[in-house]
């Protein structure tokens, strides 16, 4: 299982800034991402403000845990064979943490992302769907922490009239949409 530090800035957009941000870069064709998120019966996992998802990109399958860190997210990641949560590698890593299964789904997003790399990062245009709800970020996931990148990721929004406030994270935003339908 790799292991690295995520560092991303990110903020939500309207559908004329995601238009504008859209024609600013040269982003690639749009690729659908299907993302299942998961827990255990008792939140195991969100008790430890972790966050465990495979994502499915054609018939591609990726495991990734999230875990807070030193300015960022530590993320473990392995890729899959097909989508099981109960995959031998995951169980494995879950028993060293002491997390038991079984884990359910808690649920699921459909990202259609285009991206476009720079010298600081991995730019990441989003148009998510969370069952039946749908909203649109930028995210600007940084090869390593400099200045100079959250002042290029302010400009560039700017150019597009869109402030930037760090905006939750797709597993909060999806909890809270369930949540609110409730």
């Amino acid at each position: 299982m790799k292991e690295n530090l995520e560092i991303e800035l990110k903020c939500l957009l309207n559908k004329n800034q995601f238009e504008c941000l859209l024609g600013k870069m040269n982003f690639s064709v749009p690729k659908i991402q299907i993302n299942t998120y998961y827990d255990t019966q008792n939140g195991d996992l969100q008790q430890r403000f972790w966050m465990c998802r495979i994502r499915q990109i054609v018939n591609k399958y990726e495991f990734t845990l999230k875990t807070p860190g030193d300015g960022g997210h530590n993320e473990f990641e392995c890729s899959l064979e097909e989508h099981d949560i109960h995959d031998p590698v995951i169980l494995d890593f879950f028993a060293k943490s002491n997390i038991h299964p079984p884990l359910y789904t808690l649920g699921n997003t459909t990202t259609h992302r285009r991206k476009f790399v720079d010298e600081y990062g991995e730019w990441c245009l989003d148009y998510n769907e969370f069952d039946g709800i749908f909203d649109y970020e930028i995210e600007y996931e940084l090869f390593k922490y400099q200045p100079e990148a959250q002042q290029r990721f302010t400009e560039v929004l700017k150019s597009c009239k869109v402030e930037y406030t760090q905006a939750k994270t797709k597993f909060e935003r999806m909890l809270n949409y369930k949540k609110d339908r409730e």
